[in-house]
């Protein structure tokens, strides 16, 4: 782009006979410099000033991940972001990589995203105009910014959020412990660096020890064995905390940490939501658009926007798990409306420059269509519930059939493996669609499903299972996979949940409610959240439920007895009867679209 190009257009062609010229590099000049916060902890930030006279609107990102990545190999283009006309700033959080002090993850970044803005904000290259990007805990940042009080950040663009709670996907889902992706970020992400920090050689050797401890404990599976999180494990420190989080009570204040759960007054700025269909923090992403939007409505305030891909939440290709989605389904292409980095720079050009918004309010991929779709709001206003009720013989219907039963057995030393979803684990666990034939071959695996469907069947919206279940024990989890069947006899999950029988009653999202144990071989009704989807079910393809007792390594393997705080109550085999029929109405419950969706 030439010096004379204005921010957001394309340079002119050249005439005939005109030299070729290399166009000058979009970055003027690149600073590493300090961020001094407010108890004289320095932090790491590197400043991309673009060329010409300032002063520009100024894009920060903030993360424990090494902010000198994102130079050449983050989520945006940062070079396109100078050259759009604003000043770039990549910051190391708190303790982490270039910069001092202690990591104490979410906890400090109120304070710290605060602060950081505000010395921003007050460079003499900087209009006094902040936004934030980044995915995942670059996007807990922004909220927590925020929250601290930071008027001079006026916009932000969070991916792959977890900022709404701690209990939705983040710690915990339906009461049970995220033990596999608390294992995959403290141990694979944030240790290695912290362990190379350490000062004294023989510490640090020792941690490192504990680190390569954990190691074998993951790749042997002692790790999330049923009743480790009752254990005191051998491991590194930022993994003791992992798992010291998961043990806490689902109400702890420190759940609450960073979060917004209580706060979504103080997000007072047009949002940008970004999420994956098979992302861990899908149901925070839309969790935290489905209030926004709420408030936007009642108040007047500003509108959020949203956009969701098949991705998961560290592959954004539209190639996931075996499925090609199609090239228009990357965050590189988007379906030819411009890529990840385009429609970044076209929302702040609209909120920090009051450029004009011609990006719609929500654009989702359609799966199973293939196509990118536009909305005023997700759902849309016209979609209506489906019930498919699970029958004898498993069949999935629309009316309830006669009464009938089926069973599993419960046995947590032999726990279902966990295939595809939306989780964030290690290897071989991949997310995304991937073929549950054999996960559905197992005993301790029940199924239902639709006969072939005469037309197409789009799902747009919350999915959520109501399953009538007696145990022998006194807990059980419930783990329901939707599924689309095809032709072939291949079933890929489009989405799934779990509910832990004693936290039936405390709030998903906030953690308020009472734990309690559940009377054997009493019927219990379970209700579990698989979030939301937006997939089209073709015809010929069968709509298909999975039951099953658990999904190891992503979800803690429960014990099938009732745990109160400081009981160790050894694992226990637990038959399940799933009853249904009219009297006892077992049933998948999904928001369905009545129109073709444009």
């Amino acid at each position: 782009m030439s010096d004379d190009t204005e921010p957001g257009q394309e340079p002119a062609r050249l005439r005939r006979g005109d030299p070729v010229r290399e166009p000058p590099a979009p970055i003027a000049e690149r600073r590493e410099v300090t961020c001094t916060l407010r108890d004289g902890t320095r932090l790491r930030t590197v400043l991309l000033v673009p060329h010409g006279t300032g002063p520009w609107p100024a894009l920060l990102t903030r993360h424990p991940y090494d902010a000198t990545r994102d130079e050449h190999d983050g989520m945006l283009d940062v070079g396109r972001l100078v050259a759009a006309g604003y000043l770039v700033a990549l910051q190391d959080v708190r303790g982490r990589f270039g910069s001092e002090g202690v990591f104490d993850p979410c906890a400090q970044e109120v304070a710290d995203g605060a602060d950081t803005v505000a010395w921003l904000a007050a460079l003499p290259e900087c209009t006094g105009a902040v936004g934030m990007w980044g995915a995942s805990y670059a996007s807990d940042t922004q909220f927590s910014a925020l929250l601290g009080g930071a008027p001079a950040l006026r916009a932000i663009a969070p991916a792959m959020t977890p900022a709404m709670s701690a209990l939705d996907g983040f710690r915990f889902r339906g009461g049970v412990p995220e033990i596999g992706s608390t294992l995959a970020w403290t141990h694979y992400a944030i240790a290695p660096d912290l362990i190379a920090r350490i000062d004294s050689a023989r510490e640090r050797e020792a941690e490192r020890k504990r680190w390569e401890a954990t190691e074998r404990a993951i790749a042997t599976r002692k790790a999330f064995r049923a009743g480790a999180l009752r254990a005191a494990p051998d491991a590194e420190a930022i993994v003791v905390w992992g798992l010291d989080r998961l043990r806490e009570p689902l109400g702890s204040a420190h759940h609450r940490a960073g979060k917004i759960v209580d706060r979504i007054d103080a997000i007072d700025v047009p949002v940008f939501l970004v999420g994956g269909w098979f992302d861990v923090f899908l149901g925070s992403t839309l969790e935290v658009y489905r209030r926004l939007l709420h408030r936007a409505k009642d108040t007047g305030g500003p509108m959020p926007h949203l956009l969701v891909g098949p991705w998961s939440h560290d592959d954004m290709s539209g190639r996931i798990a075996d499925v090609d989605f199609g090239p228009g389904a990357s965050a590189d292409d988007l379906g030819g409306s411009g890529d990840l980095t385009a429609q970044h720079a076209r929302w702040f050009d609209a909120t920090l420059r009051a450029g004009t918004a011609d990006t719609p309010p929500v654009r989702v991929f359609l799966m199973g269509s293939n196509r990118w779709i536009e909305l005023d709001e997700f759902p849309p206003r016209d979609t209506r519930t489906l019930e498919l009720y699970l029958g004898a013989r498993g069949v999935l219907a629309a009316e309830p059939a006669g009464s009938g039963e089926r069973r599993l057995t419960s046995d947590p030393a032999s726990p279902v493996p966990t295939c595809g979803g939306a989780v964030l684990l290690f290897a071989p666990f991949e997310a995304g669609p991937a073929d549950q034939a054999a996960i559905e071959a197992r005993q301790d695996v029940v199924s239902w499903r639709t006969v072939p469907l005469a037309g197409e069947l789009t799902v747009m919206g919350a999915v959520r299972a109501v399953v009538h279940l007696a145990t022998t024990g006194t807990d059980a989890d419930v783990v329901v996979r939707l599924c689309d069947e095809h032709p072939d006899g291949s079933s890929l999950v489009i989405t799934d949940g779990v509910q832990r029988g004693s936290a039936r009653s405390v709030d998903p999202i906030t953690g308020r409610g009472d734990r309690r144990s559940i009377e054997p071989d009493q019927e219990q009704e379970f209700v579990v959240d698989l979030w939301s989807t937006a997939h089209t079910f073709l015809p010929g393809h069968r709509v298909r439920v999975d039951v099953a007792p658990s999904s190891s390594p992503r979800w803690d393997i429960g014990c099938n007895v009732f745990q109160t705080a400081g009981s160790v109550e050894a694992p226990t085999v637990a038959e399940y009867t799933i009853r249904h029929g009219a009297a006892h109405p077992s049933r998948l419950i999904l928001q369905v679209a009545t129109t073709a969706p444009r």
